[in-house]
């Protein structure tokens, strides 16, 4: 399986990027990751956050891969534990998936029409996270759901 992670702008904390980074190179250990970061839209004075989603969302429809299984990260969408995402990864393979796109939006969140394209909209939490942080939280828990399909002991 190749996985696109789709998200708006650079993390811009040291710090998270690091962590980011730490993760996708352990998760390239099981499946190949490609980052994907679109061009976030800066806020002009007058700009509504649903005019800044939208534009957002066409530098993200244009990322997507064409064939891909695509996850909206979503505070409406489904929570799951560790390893109902292993058991969602595991199913996704078995139903011959070879394409997973995983979209985080911006500051603003994902426009309307990104979430309805999505075959599948997740909840890291009911709390509200920073864009840059979900984006950590997102890829330790795909490490974390790779480690418990390949029978290792990371998950407790």
């Amino acid at each position: 399986m190749r996985l696109s992670l789709i998200w708006v702008d650079k993390t811009r904390d040291t710090w998270l990027r690091a962590g980011i980074e730490h993760y996708i190179e352990k998760i390239e250990h099981y499946i190949r990751v490609q980052v994907l970061q679109v061009r976030g839209v800066r806020f002009a004075r007058k700009m509504k956050p649903d005019e800044v989603m939208k534009r957002e969302a066409e530098s993200i429809v244009k990322a997507l891969p064409k064939v891909a299984f695509t996850v909206a990260l979503d505070v409406k969408g489904r929570m799951l534990d560790s390893p109902g995402l292993a058991g969602m990864l595991t199913d996704l393979e078995a139903r011959g998936v070879r394409d997973l796109a995983m979209v985080i939006g911006g500051a603003s969140g994902l426009a309307p029409e990104i979430i309805k394209r999505a075959d599948k909209r997740l909840s890291l939490s009911p709390m509200t996270f920073t864009h840059d942080m979900a984006r950590l939280i997102l890829v330790e828990q795909i490490y974390r759901a790779c480690t418990i399909k390949a029978g290792e002991p990371y998950h407790h």
